[in-house]
């Protein structure tokens, strides 16, 4: 039985809006249809966190053993707590799993059991006990602070399936979707360093692995790039060949980071990267040079690295069509070659 307010939960009133109880009563029968759903074996697992500690110790012989399990202590969990409800405010509930005991006042005690023990975890059915079930599930303050944990098999199996999916796409990405031709474009947009004195393999897996540390890193700050954010990149964006090309500066010497927080070429100052952003100051100044407004910047800092040797290594039909559209120079319905000639022309007049 189920106490509130020390009287016994109205569960008629379910169907009735005006009743004292109805609330009360919805909310009971929601969590537990809630808790038939989400647990189809019927049985939901609390688990102490931290129950088990280990210490060193030694064993009946008298050898030291590193690390022994230490005695858990039981923890006493009472079956009566406060709970919000709605608008109706604060309420005490209940667990009754002996005899309650009517009052003369019209209230009711609990009865003889007031707690329940839980040493590692317990173990509770749904349909045998379903007001336990409620009570620590909704109720208990030791779940909602997080101290006892409610094992979820559907979320569980939801994280266990979204993992192995994340892993088969990052290896699918590096090792089967990403072609050779734009390996390093990718590895450099993604920070790898000097990838020009590296074999094609090693790239690969130097990404894959700057992946699994970013996809970690993103759980924290979305703004981190990982396998989510390259699939999306695979087409080579503006952003990654901007991106591809302040790495290629920096493995080259041209572009250098000084320790009072600026990006320079030679002793000009590209950009001041504020304190707030220095942890990502590379995708500081990719953004900043993306900015609308930065379009003569953007320029600027393009032919300062840009000469004859350059563009002659240029192969890619995407890259011109990006030097194009910084130079200002016309590529929608116009010939490669126009586009190609027009570009050099702007970076390297003759």
């Amino acid at each position: 039985m189920i106490l509130l307010d020390r009287v016994p939960l109205d569960h008629e009133s379910l169907n009735h809006k005006e009743a004292k109880h109805h609330d009360f009563a919805k909310e009971y029968n929601e969590t537990m249809t809630y808790l038939h759903e989400h647990f189809p074996k019927g049985v939901i697992h609390f688990k102490r966190k931290g129950a088990q500690k280990y210490t060193k110790g030694t064993d009946n012989l008298g050898r030291e053993v590193p690390k022994m399990a230490e005695p858990i202590v039981p923890w006493r969990i009472p079956l009566r707590g406060s709970m919000a409800t709605g608008n109706k405010g604060t309420h005490e509930w209940a667990c009754c799993l002996s005899a309650p005991e009517p009052l003369a006042n019209g209230l009711w005690d609990m009865g003889r059991t007031k707690a329940i023990t839980i040493k590692g975890s317990r173990a509770v059915d749904i349909k045998k006990e379903p007001d336990l079930a409620f009570f620590l599930f909704k109720v208990s303050r030791f779940v909602h602070k997080g101290l006892i944990a409610v094992a979820d098999p559907k979320a569980d199996d939801e994280a266990i399936g979204k993992e192995e999916k994340l892993i088969s796409d990052r290896k699918y990405a590096v090792w089967n979707a990403l072609p050779d031709d734009k390996l390093n474009t990718m590895a450099r947009a993604y920070g790898i360093v000097d990838v020009n004195d590296k074999q094609p393999n090693a790239i690969r897996k130097e990404l894959e692995t700057l992946l699994v540390t970013n996809d970690k890193l993103k759980k924290q700050n979305s703004a981190v790039k990982g396998t989510s954010d390259f699939l999306e990149e695979m087409n080579v964006t503006d952003n990654v060949l901007l991106r591809n090309f302040i790495q290629k500066a920096i493995d080259d010497k041209k572009l250098t980071w000084s320790g009072d927080g600026r990006w320079k070429v030679g002793q000009k100052v590209v950009v001041q990267v504020p304190y707030s952003e220095l942890q990502r100051k590379n995708d500081y100044l990719c953004s900043y040079l993306m900015a609308g407004n930065h379009a003569d910047k953007l320029q600027e800092f393009i032919r300062d690295f840009i000469d004859k040797e350059y563009l002659d290594k240029v192969k890619d039909k995407k890259e011109w069509i990006w030097l194009a559209k910084i130079a200002g120079v016309p590529h929608e319905f116009k010939k490669t070659a126009d586009v190609i000639a027009n570009t050099k022309e702007f970076f390297c007049p003759v």
